[in-house]
């Protein structure tokens, strides 16, 4: 039987669907579960039964690598099948958010307005930010307009957008207020560094503040900032924020050029940030991350796992969305070991961390050290497996 996924957590700014866009949502996110635990597991059996034993018999040989396998799945029926609908699932999911947005647009922008006159925390945007090119060029995760986009001084239509679409692209797991990632990194700083209390923290990419305003509890003497490239995202961000009584700051700013100084954080976050970044760009945030953090300081992101360890078919399906959801830097970061990353940033290869996490849809979390010990159902065909890795500077 399939979980029953609640809507998430209604707050001043989240849109709130009529009867039939949450039908629709509900029809979305049950077809993703299906999928997830009834139909992507049986790739694997399509490839070892069927396509492996034929590209074997074509070529006398086993695949040598995730592109012969990426190839060889896609000439097969059942993986054209489950792709097709994978697809058009993703489209099917915005159309329906942006719907239900646009009813919600007015009152939002009230509240967003209103949060203008006494707000908790700041919003400090740009008018002469130039928006990077890897990022205005393809709308990510193929949500239209992407993360970046934004219409006018009050526009937050891409913010609501995200807010209630990706918690439905997570399947609910990332948790009822999105906070599930940001939870998994606290859990993290307090297992491998329990002594640790930060005072100064910055989330780079922070997009709507998932990953930002969890902080707020966990250290709740702790000043706050999360940047991100789209004025948009960060004015619903910023309002939501307000919404739940978190003191955020948020600025528009590049990962790639961090305006803060040397040495000024004591802990520097992020999540998912990297697989939607070029592999140069990722170079440079890094660099910026080891940067503006304290000697002492700590650094941690999650992201989409690395392959390399993965069977070629697992890899063939972690790769999945690089080809067909909008994804074009997916699969250069799934190539690059954390460590070695880390490395390129400044932070000794022996100080960094390689953690995984997983929850159900009660919230429990569960760390461990082994990319295929006891995952969850989420994470079935390759698809929501989660990495958590970091350093102390």
């Amino acid at each position: 039987m399939l979980p029953v996924i609640d809507q998430p957590f209604e707050h001043d700014m989240m849109p709130l669907p009529d009867h039939d866009g949450h039908a629709r949502e509900d029809f979305i996110v049950n077809l993703k579960l299906y999928l997830s635990d009834f139909v992507y597991p049986f790739d694997e059996l399509v490839y070892e039964k069927r396509v492996k034993p034929e590209f074997i018999k074509k070529h006398k040989r086993e695949p040598k690598d995730c592109d012969e396998v990426h190839k060889a799945m896609m000439a097969d029926n059942f993986t054209q099948f489950w792709s097709c609908i994978a697809r058009n699932m993703q489209e099917m999911l915005w159309d329906n958010q942006i719907e239900i947005t646009e009813k919600n647009k007015d009152r939002m922008e009230a509240y967003y307005n209103k949060v203008k006159k006494n707000p908790i925390g700041s919003l400090t945007l740009d008018s002469n930010f130039e928006m990077p090119k890897y990022i205005d060029s393809i709308d990510i995760h193929a949500m239209p307009g992407g993360y970046q986009t934004s219409l006018g001084q009050n526009d937050i239509m891409s913010g609501a957008v995200y807010d209630r679409g990706a918690y439905y692209y997570t399947k609910g797991y990332a948790g009822r207020w999105g906070e599930g990632g940001a939870t998994a990194i606290i859990n993290t700083i307090k297992h491998y560094y329990p002594d640790f209390k930060p005072t100064k923290i910055l989330d780079v990419g922070c997009a709507i503040g998932w990953t930002s305003t969890p902080f707020a509890d966990a250290y709740p003497d702790s000043e706050i900032f999360a940047i991100d490239v789209g004025a948009a995202i960060l004015r619903y961000g910023h309002a939501r924020a307000n919404s739940l009584g978190k003191n955020i700051n948020f600025l528009q700013q590049s990962g790639e050029n961090i305006k803060f100084p040397d040495s000024h954080f004591d802990l520097v976050i992020s999540g998912g940030v990297f697989h939607e970044t070029s592999r140069s760009a990722s170079e440079k945030v890094i660099k910026e991350m080891y940067r503006v953090l304290k000697p002492g300081g700590v650094c941690i992101s999650y992201d989409i796992p690395y392959g390399g360890d993965y069977s070629l078919h697992a890899q063939f399906m972690l790769n999945w969305d690089s080809y067909y959801n909008a994804e074009p830097f997916w699969r250069q970061w799934t190539s690059m070991e954390r460590s070695e990353f880390m490395e390129l940033g400044g932070f000794k290869k022996s100080n960094v961390i390689d953690v995984w996490a997983d929850r159900d849809h009660e919230g429990n979390f569960k760390l461990f050290e082994k990319p295929f010990d006891n995952i969850h159902t989420s994470a079935k065909g390759g698809i929501g497996r989660v990495q958590f890795f970091g350093a102390v500077k």
